[in-house]
């Protein structure tokens, strides 16, 4: 029943293995990002945070804040439950598609569909499942051949990785030859007169990508003007009415 409830939600998955803890909080997450919402976006960080020893308060938070009854001891009993309210929102979003549609009419429904031809897909992007162990390992592994940091979050580093590859490993990038020389002198000069030596490194190099944060608008401010100055002295208009002929 819970796989079929799942099905009618549009979830990815829904032979999900609700007895492994990651997959069972990935499940909330997503009902509530997709369906529930009862929160706001920032409001739902600690629920997010699947692999936080705070996980279980933050739930039991949640569960306060649906409702959710007492008398269900389990998370799978909680869990089911949790599934129907998100279909009874979903019900009640869209009463005017749902009260229409009769048995006979989903009868006629699915026999279109198994007479219709079927359409794969060929993305192997759409069967893979991102809670999985094995795609969490994969992940970890390419972090550290790409020097990527660690995170408890593992799609997290994952859209790290793809902030990599798409800045440094890019066509255009792969052309610029790799610098040489000395590093900048980060440590010379005027320090940000912090105590504490890990916050004082931190915050010179913050101090450095906010200068070249501001060259990069400057760029861009530049070569907005000359566009502009291009634009407007390409094609000169001559008033006739203020030349004159002859002495």
């Amino acid at each position: 029943m819970l796989r079929n409830k799942l099905i009618s939600l549009g979830h990815p998955n829904p032979d999900v293995n609700t007895q492994d803890m990651k997959s069972f909080r990935n499940l909330i997450v997503w009902l509530e990002d997709q369906h529930i919402r009862i929160y706001k976006i920032e409001d739902r960080a600690d629920l997010r945070k699947i692999t936080s020893p705070e996980w279980s308060k933050a739930f039991e938070k949640y569960k306060e804040v649906l409702n959710c009854p007492k008398e269900l001891k389990t998370e799978l009993e909680q869990l089911k439950w949790i599934v129907s309210y998100a279909i009874k929102l979903e019900y009640s979003d869209n009463l005017d598609k749902y009260r229409s549609m009769t048995s006979e009419k989903i009868r006629e429904a699915e026999k279109s569909q198994s007479s219709a031809p079927s359409v794969k897909s060929v993305n192997p992007f759409d069967n893979l499942d991102f809670s999985s162990p094995q795609f969490e390992a994969g992940v970890r592994t390419l972090a550290t051949k790409l020097n990527v940091p660690h995170h408890p979050d593992h799609l997290v580093v994952l859209d790290a990785i793809s902030r990599v590859l798409k800045d440094n490993l890019n066509k255009e990038a792969l052309k610029i030859s790799i610098p040489e020389g000395k590093p900048f002198p980060i440590f010379d000069g005027q320090g940000m007169n912090q105590k504490d030596a890990d916050i004082e490194t931190a915050s010179r190099i913050l101090r450095l990508l906010q200068v070249q944060s501001l060259r990069e608008i400057q760029t861009v401010i530049n070569e907005t003007i000359v566009e502009c100055q291009d634009l407007i002295t390409s094609e000169p208009k001559t008033d006739t009415r203020l030349g004159k002929v002859g002495f």
